[in-house]
């Protein structure tokens, strides 16, 4: 009986903690886009995983969360924000219809630059001595042909609005097969994943000037947001303050 008791209270006591424990669930793509995230899969690099990864980790320990990560294609991160299966997804670019699926960090009606995660650059690339040209306004040489892009990202949008057509796949290394053996003109990418891919493709190169750089935010679920909206705002904060103190220490380290 006293055995019986004692395995009671450890599992009320193992109990009360685990509500006590403040869990965020953390999902972000399973493609490498170093130096931010390393890796092509689901597994996540206890040691090296990324500027993004560890500045999560530890805005979150200086917010006293304890975070779980996960790694799914980006366009299941939005769906799986969108139904709530996670709380947190990133690093996200800021669109309007996102809003949709989950809550930015915003000030005066705008995502709160202060609260970004990072910022990346997307640019164009295109086969060399092809006649595809930006001059920071419009992209011309295409000859009617469309820009390949990536499933689910914010550059698809902005070339829609330049007035351009996109192909969408799955990834920066379908898109550039595609470039290479010329079935699509060109290919708007973010140059952290796609610079280091230059070296296996010779014959493609990069176009000046870049096409945009946005900030990146952790989007919180509006199921999170609605029930622990001071988690949410605890960790945005945190995030700013550890992007500051950090953040060059963590490129260097990936610079190596």
């Amino acid at each position: 009986m006293l055995k019986l008791l004692t395995w009671i209270v450890s599992i009320g006591v193992w109990s009360s903690g685990a509500l006590a424990a403040e869990i965020v669930r953390a999902a972000y793509e399973d493609k490498s886009l170093p130096p931010y995230y390393t890796g092509t899969s689901e597994v996540i690099d206890a040691d090296a995983p990324g500027v993004s990864v560890e500045l999560m980790r530890e805005a979150a320990k200086a917010a006293g969360l304890e975070i779980q990560f996960v790694r799914m294609p980006w366009v299941r991160c939005l769906k799986s924000l969108q139904r709530g299966d996670v709380d947190v997804i990133f690093n996200s670019s800021f669109k309007e219809d996102r809003q949709e699926m989950g809550v930015y960090p915003m000030a005066s009606g705008k995502p709160d630059s202060s609260k970004r995660l990072a910022t990346i650059s997307y640019a164009l690339y295109r086969l060399k001595g092809s006649a595809v040209s930006y001059d920071g306004k419009s992209i011309t040489g295409l000859d009617g042909g469309a820009v390949g892009a990536s499933s689910g990202y914010s550059i698809i949008e902005d070339l829609t609005r330049m007035g351009v057509k996109t192909e969408e796949a799955a990834d920066t290394t379908a898109n550039f097969r595609k470039l290479a053996l010329k079935r699509i003109p060109a290919v708007a990418a973010q140059e952290a994943q796609a610079d280091p891919m230059l070296i296996n493709y010779p014959n493609i190169e990069k176009v000046m000037p870049l096409l945009v750089s946005k900030d990146y935010f952790v989007m919180a679920s509006h199921q999170f947001y609605g029930q622990r909206r001071d988690v949410a705002d605890r960790l945005w904060a945190k995030i700013a303050e550890v992007r500051e103190a950090r953040s060059a220490a963590l490129h260097a380290k990936y610079a190596r």
